[in-house]
């Protein structure tokens, strides 16, 4: 085992905001890591582009489909673990990260004993309004929540604590944490598998903590890209049944989180019928 950070990026489609994403990366200080770019069934040319202008900086890891977010990242996560990397980051390619944020990363991983870690994610613009300062959790509600989401940052959150869950936006563990774990749950399509997979990590022992003093930006839309409202809904809803199934095995309680999770998406199903926005 060496001691690198493996950096886990999936494309698709989406050649400049990889390119600012790995750019980024690749001005990191303070701790050493190796850039996987799985790219997933792109048909626009971006691998071949990315490969081009990173050259050996990156491994590439070309998928013949695009096997959607867990899929993907899972092809990267068993290729890292196979090269020995210490630890893993999952980082959404629609960001752009701080410099420090691995030394903060890895020097956190110490203090928390393996823990599921994640950093302070600002939105893309404006730069300082908080889109995740850690993760609220109520299972029996359904509920996953960013904590801080759309405030602006006054450092009401630069207390690095447990948390309820990690955002697969930027989500960082030890390998023996995905070794003990597990892969991502691919059968939850689209939504839900941070949550799924921090829930699992809780079962085996693993804590999940916010590190503020790390620091990525989100331009949040771009992730997953293609997906329309009505079917975003139809797989938020089918991802979360599936997951419930997992964690609350009594049927009544399950019910009554699905329940508490519908009506809270009621106003902005009907806000999509009244306007139409459908495509």
């Amino acid at each position: 085992m060496n001691d690198q950070t493996a950096v886990i990026v999936l494309n698709w489609n989406g050649l400049a905001d990889t390119r600012e994403c790995l750019a980024s990366l690749f001005r990191i200080t303070g701790a050493s890591f190796r850039a996987y770019v799985v790219d997933n069934g792109s048909t626009d040319g971006s691998a071949e582009v990315l490969q081009s202008e990173f050259g050996e900086r990156i491994t590439l890891i070309a998928n013949p489909e695009n096997l959607l977010y867990a899929g993907g990242n899972n092809v990267g996560i068993r290729r890292a673990l196979a090269d020995g990397c210490a630890h893993l980051l999952l980082l959404n390619n629609d960001t752009i990260v701080d410099e420090r944020l691995l030394a903060e990363l890895v020097a956190a991983s110490k203090r928390w004993d393996s823990a599921v870690l994640c950093p302070k994610i600002y939105f893309a613009s404006p730069p300082n309004m908080l889109w995740y300062a850690g993760g609220r959790l109520n299972l029996k509600r359904a509920l996953f929540v960013h904590r801080g989401h759309c405030e602006l940052d006054r450092g009401q959150y630069d207390t690095e604590e447990p948390t309820g869950w990690a955002t697969g936006c930027a989500l960082f563990a030890p390998r023996q944490v995905f070794e003990n774990v597990g892969l991502l749950d691919e059968s939850l399509g689209l939504y839900n598998e941070d949550v799924d997979f921090c829930l699992r990590a809780r079962t085996q022992g693993y804590a999940t903590a916010y590190v503020p003093s790390g620091v990525v930006w989100h331009k949040v839309s771009a992730s997953v890209g293609g997906v329309r409202s009505l079917r975003k809904l139809r797989l938020k809803w089918t991802s979360l049944l599936r997951m419930l199934r997992r964690h609350i095995p009594k049927r009544r309680e399950r019910f009554g989180a699905l329940a508490g999770f519908m009506v809270r998406e009621a106003p902005r199903l009907v806000w999509h019928l009244t306007f139409r926005r459908f495509d």
